[in-house]
């Protein structure tokens, strides 16, 4: 419910809060910051909510073949993609961010669909989609997490025997 509706009560306040700084900016000069950030913060929290509306689904049922991917915010919405058609994977662990959603490009009907890590069975429907892929695939995203992980050996010195100094 928060992934999907949470911007909804949020933008009702941050208008009221809009407005009133809106009539007050004639009475008081400096009331125009907080109309401009007041501004900013819906534009960009609506922006990413549409986004997600756009890309993520919320329910997800998959086999070995194929992904049927519905309940967008759009419910008539359905993208069925055959996993042999995924030309593309990025995102999530392979961006060496954990927290951000993997996204799936079907180069045959140019879909793209994101997963959310917070998504139920995440681990299991990654592993369905990671062993069913076209080889290739498969190796391009086996090589961006190596250099991700090498990446993070060198830059947090993971795995090179140092003892950690006190400052």
């Amino acid at each position: 419910m928060i992934f999907r509706y949470a911007n909804i009560p949020a933008s009702i306040f941050l208008l009221l809060y809009l407005v009133s700084s809106f009539l007050y900016m004639f009475q008081k000069w400096y009331y125009v910051f907080p109309f401009l950030l007041n501004l900013f913060i819906i534009i960009a929290m609506n922006r990413y909510y549409l986004k997600s509306y756009k890309l993520f689904p919320f329910k997800i049922e998959i086999n070995n073949e194929k992904m049927i991917c519905s309940d967008y915010f759009i419910k008539s919405k359905i993208h069925e993609i055959y996993i042999a058609d995924i030309d593309l994977i990025e995102g999530g662990i392979l961006s060496g961010n954990q927290s951000k959603p993997i996204m799936l490009h079907d180069g045959k009907n140019d879909v793209i669909v994101g997963i959310s890590v917070h998504m139920k069975n995440y681990n299991k429907l990654v592993t369905i989609i990671l062993s069913n892929i076209r080889k290739e695939v498969y190796d391009n995203v086996l090589s961006k997490a190596k250099e991700v992980n090498e990446l993070n050996k060198e830059m947090y010195g993971i795995g090179k025997n140092k003892k950690p100094t006190k400052k």
